[in-house]
């Protein structure tokens, strides 16, 4: 079990003006126990079986809890805190079995329940322009499994070509399924003033989320790869890494106004990466080669309501290219 006892401040002024009168104040003053448990059981060699129950939270950004107007640099939209906001709790309960091949080396399949209190959502508000905030939405679930795999496989045991002899293949991967349910069954906090003069209001969260709907930035499937071909004996190495998020909430729903949630979906990225040792005179050198975004995936980002689409963001990513040469110490 964990005491914690945290004071998060956060003081808004305008710039140029009297600095006794002009400070907005967001702060969060908890004190918590945070008890954790697991049990683990081996019940055949190299088998391994864990179950857990934890309890943590999860603290709002200082630019959440200030009421001042930003820009997100990775949208160019602008978004401003919420000085009401109060940390999310989370309940954690998993249930994981692992299988060693050897050292480093292993399979393990977990299941995974979050029960969250207050969890922090970013919703999109009734603006001119494109504009987000932060409530704590009442209540939400996530749920779902996990799947990892690493391994190293001698190449000679399974191919006759030469070229294989003294080259291992590294397999690295992992994938998550997850689901996830918004509990608009309370009230929210919000300020009703202005950023320089805010007045806490509450109202009912049917109002603001679409109850049942997932959690803001979760995804359903995320998939991480990894190939790689290790060549110990000339001191090189391969990899080929594939990435993929799919789709999520960027930006809740208006729900005054009938606007759906904005919806993001990242790009599938593919990269090859090429390290190689080798001396020269006196000296040990690494040469490495980098090809990010071999398929030039892009990004999108729309609202959808029926069979409709609106988009908006959308941008193409180009391929990268590096070489790098560094001397080995």
């Amino acid at each position: 079990v964990r005491y914690e006892d945290a004071i998060q401040a956060v003081d808004t002024q305008v710039i140029g003006a009297d600095l006794s009168d002009n400070t907005v104040e967001g702060v969060i003053d908890e004190a918590d126990w945070f008890p954790a448990v697991t049990i683990t059981w081996n019940p055949i060699e190299d088998l391994q079986v864990r179950g857990g129950y934890s309890e943590t939270l999860t603290r709002p950004q200082f630019r959440e809890l200030a009421p001042a107007v930003f820009v997100n640099t990775e949208t160019d939209a602008n978004f401003f805190g919420n000085p009401y906001l109060v940390n999310a709790s989370i309940k954690n309960y998993d249930l994981r079995a692992e299988y060693y091949f050897a050292r480093d080396q292993f399979l393990t399949f977990g299941l995974f329940y979050k029960d969250l209190t207050n969890p922090i959502e970013e919703i999109l508000v009734p603006a001119e322009t494109l504009q987000t905030t932060f409530i704590n939405a009442p209540a939400a679930e996530m749920y779902g499994f996990e799947v990892e795999y690493e391994q190293v496989l001698p190449m000679e045991r399974w191919t006759a070509w030469d070229f294989f002899d003294s080259r291992d293949l590294q397999i690295k991967t992992n994938y998550t399924w997850s689901d996830s349910e918004i509990s608009a069954d309370g009230e929210v906090a919000f300020n009703v003033g202005t950023n320089l003069n805010p007045v806490r209001g509450t109202t009912d969260a049917a109002g603001r989320i679409e109850d049942g709907r997932r959690m803001q930035g979760q995804s359903e499937h995320i998939l991480n790869l990894q190939l790689g071909l290790i060549n110990e004996d000339a001191q090189s190495e391969m990899n080929l890494l594939v990435n993929y998020v799919s789709e999520r909430i960027r930006s809740g729903e208006i729900l005054a106004r009938n606007l759906p949630a904005i919806l993001e979906q990242p790009p599938m990225t593919v990269d090859l990466v090429w390290n190689k040792t080798f001396e020269a005179g006196t000296g040990e050198y690494q040469f490495s080669l980098n090809v990010q975004n071999i398929f030039q995936e892009g990004y999108e980002a729309y609202q959808e309501r029926g069979g409709d689409r609106v988009y908006v963001d959308t941008y193409g990513q180009g391929m990268i290219v590096s070489v790098g040469l560094k001397r080995m110490f």
